[in-house]
């Protein structure tokens, strides 16, 4: 087709312009497409000339080298409309078309990568790539399936490293992260870039600091694909390959868990709804339980929104279930904190608070269990317990019963 990067871009263009005013649906990544605009989609695959290959290769085109367009200040980058447009495509066309035009849309994602796209865009191409695995989770040629992997691992990796953006390193000889104290803003999907240039004038002239506004959007949508994801292009012995991966990724999200604050919020509900999705694939494991666990013991670990308590249930119960030591080490702390004898040398509160921090933790394990999981560690939870810590112990009871079915409860 002549002139068909002209074509593409000025679909793009008009995509943009036939958007909602609202959204049906609010902190949506990836927002949903009009009525009006799903009529583009039609157009172009009505046109005999745009076959499913020509328009992957076409939208390639645009994506490398944007035609030059007038536009307003709201209007989103040329790329960002391209990707919002081919998003919908992908989602609108036949399984068989999409999976013969493969080398196309591998050609896409790989050379999407290093353009440095906007944010939005590379959310859509994350979403794109999963939207063909849930269309096709299984490549025929070995060769195909990896190179799969390796643009799932790439894609990812720039996904993450958004998702880090509002992190900072705490010395400039070590790697620890932690979060920037800067707002952390919301806005909805469909104007993402444009509404965050508006923010980012607001907020940068209110403060010092310049918002890491994509951060929470990353997260979110990592929440939502990654850890499906991974396991369906990954096949079972291959889920080594992932473990690095998402080392790396936990190392974003565990900084954002350390913050309790008020402003960390929209980044800690984010990042919880990872960690609790992640969990629940027993491969994952290795990347993750150590930082959980010691999540779980900070003193902090209860200050937190009433929504992120299921997603803690979710991963302390695949944290405790997968092993045979994770509890038991929880059961032998609580134990020795019991059983130990206050010294000279020892802050009786800070020895009291500690014994209650265990309780309190132990409490909560058995909350997120199925009901009898630990009925034979029953008779070591009753074991003997102090008065200065009786409340603690009343809850401990109260969650266990909670946990324990009726017939269990009447034999103790």
């Amino acid at each position: 087709m002549n002139h068909g990067a002209h074509f593409m871009a000025a679909i793009a263009y008009v995509w943009n312009e036939r958007k909602q005013v609202k959204t049906p649906v609010r902190n949506k990544v990836i927002p949903l497409a009009s009525e009006e605009q799903l009529l583009l989609v039609e157009l172009v695959r009505s046109v005999s000339a745009m076959r499913t290959e020509t328009v992957m290769q076409t939208v390639k085109e645009v994506l490398k080298q944007p035609p030059a367009m007038a536009k307003d200040k709201k209007h989103l980058s040329l790329e960002v409309c391209m990707l919002q447009f081919f998003y919908a495509y992908v989602q609108r066309i036949p399984v068989s078309s999409l999976v013969d035009s493969w080398p196309s849309l591998l050609a896409l994602l790989k050379d999407s990568v290093p353009l440095g796209l906007p944010a939005p865009g590379q959310f859509l191409i994350l979403g794109v790539l999963n939207e063909f695995i849930l269309k096709n989770p299984n490549l025929e040629s070995k060769k195909d399936q990896r190179e799969l992997q390796d643009v799932t691992h790439k894609v990812v990796e720039a996904i993450g490293t958004i998702a880090g953006s509002s992190l900072e390193q705490t010395t400039w000889l070590r790697r620890n992260l932690e979060v920037k104290a800067s707002p952390q803003i919301v806005v909805d999907g469909a104007n993402l870039e444009a509404d965050v240039e508006d923010l980012m004038l607001t907020v940068m002239e209110a403060s010092s600091f310049t918002p890491s506004v994509y951060s929470v959007h990353a997260l979110t949508l990592l929440a939502e694909v990654l850890a499906h994801l991974l396991d369906m292009v990954f096949y079972s012995d291959e889920k080594e390959r992932v473990i690095p991966l998402l080392v790396n990724i936990m190392h974003y999200v565990v900084p954002y868990l350390r913050n309790h604050s008020a402003h960390n919020a929209p980044s800690y509900r984010a990042c919880i709804q990872l960690l609790s999705s992640l969990s629940g694939y027993q491969y994952t494991r290795r990347a993750w339980k150590k930082e959980a666990f010691d999540l779980f013991m900070d003193h902090t670990f209860f200050q937190m929104d009433c929504s992120c308590v299921s997603h803690w249930r979710a991963i302390i119960d695949h944290l405790m279930t997968h092993d045979k030591t994770t509890f038991r080490d929880l059961m032998t702390r609580v134990a020795v904190a019991q059983s130990s004898s206050l010294s000279l040398f020892t802050n009786r509160d800070a020895e009291l608070e500690q014994r209650a921090m265990l309780l309190k933790r132990l409490a909560f394990t058995i909350y997120s269990s199925e009901v009898d999981q630990y009925q034979k560690y029953l008779p070591d939870i009753q074991g003997k317990q102090y008065a200065h810590i009786l409340c603690m112990y009343f809850l401990l009871v109260m969650l266990t019963a909670l946990a324990t079915s009726v017939v269990e409860i009447q034999g103790l």
